[in-house]
């Protein structure tokens, strides 16, 4: 059986780790950031959902605060009911945001949510509105600049430039009849979903969508258009592929995608994608999401059809485990994770636009691999939510926007 807590960081470890995975805010003289007042609490012991303190910002930090504010978890301050940035735990704050650890502990305690946010149970979601990690960073950074008397920039170097990633998880080269079944029910449940709201119109347009998508007919091996789009927009992007070769079972026919790795026409389009400086990447069966085995089997076959290392992933229906996901993906030779999102809301689910590598709290030290967030996909904006293009291009922007604001990398 679990314990119900997790291993307490030490001080020095934790904050070790904060400016190792904050180091592209201070690319020199991180050294400097030991000489900040900030407040020491020991590492807390939690026992219940995230909640979260609004802290305001003096004037000279304004313009890394949200309204000229940040919010921390409540655990990090002296006095939550008066919080006072000299009177918060700055790092604990990151480190707790960072690497989710109320998240974990929720896992330990109930298990698995497999990256669905609803399952977090009376949770503050403002942690997931906005990239509050990188904004402890640059307040950090702007607050021992202002001590110092000195230019930000002058002491700790420029600010880097945001990364955003464009990615996509290959779940379908043709419309087979899992997937038509699968989405239709989809959008079945969401039409049922929009009733008992009240909500009829957008009910009943669902189940027309349904049914369209049920019978309908369309091609769905539109690489080719989708690359001339990204050329156009000098983008190069990641394709995650599915390379399971085991007999289907019900289960796996179902919900693993259903395309053959060995189809003729994807050996041709690796080698176009190969050559015009595309990512290849491996999206996992769904059942291997603890597996290092299965996760190193289907890395291998994918390997030996590219010609090229596949050292990036994304987990299929993001099946994740705070305890068991990074650690297999490592095992299996991935660098680089792109799971850590939710599957029913856009958001930052570590608080943080970075590309970090995450604290193993099963070992008491970082990972192998780094993680590289994903914020949004197009179910969020499709399924998931009713929205008119205008609002739907808004939203978008929002999102972008952040993790350009606080000049963070996100997918």
């Amino acid at each position: 059986m679990q314990p119900d807590s997790l291993t307490p960081v030490p001080r020095g470890l934790l904050k070790q780790h904060l400016l190792r995975s904050l180091g592209q805010y201070w690319p020199r003289k991180e050294e400097v950031l030991d000489r900040l007042p900030v407040v020491e609490m020991g590492f807390p012991e939690i026992t219940g959902s995230l909640q979260l303190v609004e802290v305001t910002l003096p004037e000279w930090a304004k313009q890394w605060g949200v309204d000229g504010s940040l919010v921390v978890p409540i655990e990090c301050c002296m006095n939550p009911s008066q919080p006072t940035r000299k009177k918060v735990d700055w790092w604990l704050a990151a480190f707790l945001l960072l690497e989710c650890w109320h998240e974990r502990i929720r896992e330990q305690k109930f298990g698995v949510i497999h990256s669905y946010s609803f399952r977090l149970q009376d949770w503050d979601e403002r942690v997931w509105e906005r990239a509050w990690v990188n904004r402890i960073a640059l307040f950090l950074r702007e607050w021992e600049a202002t001590v110092a008397r000195q230019d930000t920039t002058t002491l700790f170097g420029s600010l880097p430039q945001a990364e955003i990633r464009m990615t996509h998880d290959v779940d379908a080269i043709n419309k087979t009849w899992s997937i038509r079944i699968k989405q239709s029910a989809f959008l079945g449940f969401n039409a049922l979903r929009l009733f008992a709201k009240g909500q009829a119109k957008p009910a009943i347009q669902r189940v027309s969508q349904a049914f369209r998508f049920l019978f309908g007919s369309s091609n769905w091996f539109v690489f080719s258009e989708l690359m001339d789009i990204e050329k156009q927009a000098g983008i190069r992007s990641h394709f995650n592929f599915y390379a399971d070769t085991r007999i289907k079972t019900l289960k796996r026919w179902l919900l693993d995608p259903g395309y053959n790795i060995d189809d003729p026409n994807l050996h041709r389009l690796f080698e176009n994608l190969v050559k015009g400086g595309w990512i290849i990447g491996l999206h996992q069966s769904y059942d291997a999401w603890k597996s290092a085995d299965l996760m190193r089997t289907q890395r291998t076959r994918l390997q030996s059809l590219v010609n090229v290392a596949v050292s990036t992933c994304r987990q299929h229906w993001l099946r994740f485990s705070w305890r068991d996901t990074w650690a297999a993906q490592a095992a299996a030779g991935f660098q680089c994770d792109m799971t850590l999102m939710f599957n029913d809301r856009p958001g930052f689910r570590a608080a943080a636009a970075l590309n970090w590598i995450p604290w193993d709290h099963e070992e008491s030290h970082p990972h192998q691999l780094s993680i590289m967030p994903t914020i949004l996909m197009d179910s969020h904006f499709y399924d998931y939510e009713t929205m008119s293009d205008t609002k739907r291009r808004s939203a978008l922007r929002y999102w972008l926007n952040e993790v350009v604001a606080v000049r963070g990398q996100a997918a």
